[in-house]
């Protein structure tokens, strides 16, 4: 009672000072001259209903600080728990802020008002770190809590624009129609956290942070586990791997036959993937078109010596999406060709063709081009089917099957890799993506190893890799 007398008049204060400077509107606050630099955030001395308070239904909330406060984008950061319809209105006067609420709140439950790091001192701008306030419209607040991480299942890598959602555990579809009552956002270390929940269980989904907050589209970022979540005092070992399940497709302009007509024929462009002059034996020469294209037999692509004599054992073959001509052939260090491109080797479906013929001229790299690779991993055995990846900016470069704890690689372009571990449970040698509806399965996991290597040409370069779930 001793205490609730002394933060009494406090709250009247603050309440007096909050009302004052709604009448006759704030003073530019100057910062004092002088002194050493604040660098302690600011921290609550009092609230009306007081944090924590339970039985309560309130319409507005004061919540009072021990110095002059600002808030940057506070609407944004602001996550209440459960979420209500209407967002409330959040007011800052000087060292307090006020909160109305505009919605009926359901009865014999725990809200939190989780402000994010929006709070912060006038002087300094040093930051609460993750302010919340907690009421509960029943007896008791609620301190069910969960924490867990997610990470990019392709990558390995955080995604902090993802939240995680929870949706009720005896409800299918609810994840596709509803918008979620509880929220977390994933934070820089991949890192989310409930609190303040009740004990019942859960569905857990990682979605992108939209207006949606539903999974309402295949392309999306999205993760699921296998099983409801049972909230209890803490559970802190949870782990979700977000997929795409489908790729977004960029839409390009179509050719239609009435631009064609008036712009003419369009000339059919391509990129190669011969480095300059030079190709490497350690995959086919391919060649990237932006269109849907078709191979004319009547006018082969053809691969000759530097004396166009014609190499009997290669094989030109068109992929499954019409875009890549692959030429292949059991190449040699050292050796010279040229690739002879017709004008009309290719056509697309309104039968545009190349500009012009082309004939590429390069030669395959020496083998002093190359370092061979010895590496010594251990922990491997813990994955399923382990794939050793090189990776550079997120796209994998080599990859190699790991079956015992010594991996000889004999030929290997060089330069600067991140390297990663494929958990490869179909054992086909690719990452493969997840799929949530009426199948669901999750995707296959791509994880960090934390080591980078430097490979150098002419070497023979050496590396111990210690392997981690």
């Amino acid at each position: 009672m001793k205490q609730a007398s002394k933060l009494f008049p406090l709250i009247q204060i603050i309440c007096i000072g909050y009302l004052l400077q709604l009448a006759v509107g704030c003073a530019n606050i100057v910062p004092p001259a002088g002194g050493p630099r604040d660098t302690l955030a600011p921290y609550l001395i009092a609230a009306k209903p007081k944090d924590s308070a339970t039985n309560i239904q309130p319409k507005e909330i004061l919540i009072g600080f021990n110095e002059y406060i600002v808030a940057a984008d506070i609407q944004t950061n602001l996550i209440i728990s459960p979420t209500i319809k209407n967002t409330p209105l959040v007011d800052v006067r000087l060292n307090a802020l006020r909160i109305r609420i505009n919605d009926s709140l359901s009865a014999n439950t725990t809200y939190s008002l989780q402000f994010g790091n929006a709070i912060k001192d006038v002087n300094e701008g040093n930051i609460i770190q993750n302010f919340t306030y907690v009421f509960s419209t029943g007896d008791k607040i609620d301190t069910g809590r969960l924490v867990g991480y997610v990470r990019l299942a392709e990558t390995g890598l955080i995604d902090s624009t993802l939240i995680v959602v929870l949706q009720p555990a005896d409800n299918d579809t609810a994840i596709f129609k509803n918008k979620p009552n509880y929220y977390s956002r994933v934070n820089g270390k991949g890192q989310f956290e409930f609190k303040f929940l009740p004990f019942k269980p859960f569905k857990l989904f990682a979605i992108p942070n939209d207006y949606a907050k539903k999974y309402d589209d295949s392309t999306k970022l999205f993760a699921f586990t296998d099983q409801p979540i049972e909230v209890v005092n803490k559970i802190d070992t949870l782990q979700l791997y977000a997929f795409q399940a489908y790729k977004k497709i960029d839409k390009k302009k179509s050719t239609t036959n009435t631009s064609a007509k008036k712009a003419g024929p369009v000339n059919l462009k391509y990129t190669k993937s011969i480095d300059g002059t030079e190709h490497t034996i350690l995959k086919p020469i391919s060649l990237n078109f932006e269109t849907k294209i078709k191979l004319n037999d009547s006018f082969p692509i053809l691969l000759t010596d530097t004396l166009n004599k014609l190499i009997e054992d290669y094989s030109i073959q068109l992929d499954s999406t019409a875009q890549t001509i692959t030429i292949n052939h059991n190449w040699h260090h050292d050796e010279k060709f040229k690739l002879i491109i017709p004008q009309k080797s290719v056509t697309d479906s309104l039968q545009n063709t190349l500009a012009k013929s082309d004939t590429l001229k390069f030669s395959i790299k020496p083998a002093t081009a190359y370092g061979s690779v010895l590496i010594r991993t251990s922990g491997y055995q813990q994955f399923k089917h382990p794939v050793l990846l090189f990776t550079q900016d997120n796209t994998i470069k080599y990859s190699y099957p790991i079956t015992q704890s010594i991996l000889r690689i004999p030929l290997i372009l060089p330069g600067e890799f991140v390297v990663k571990i494929l958990e490869d449970d179909n054992n086909n040698g690719i990452w493969d993506t997840g799929v949530y509806g009426k199948i669901k399965k999750q995707p296959e996991k791509i994880i960090l190893t934390g080591t980078s290597i430097s490979i150098k040409a002419d070497w023979e370069n050496e590396f111990n890799i210690i392997l981690k779930k």
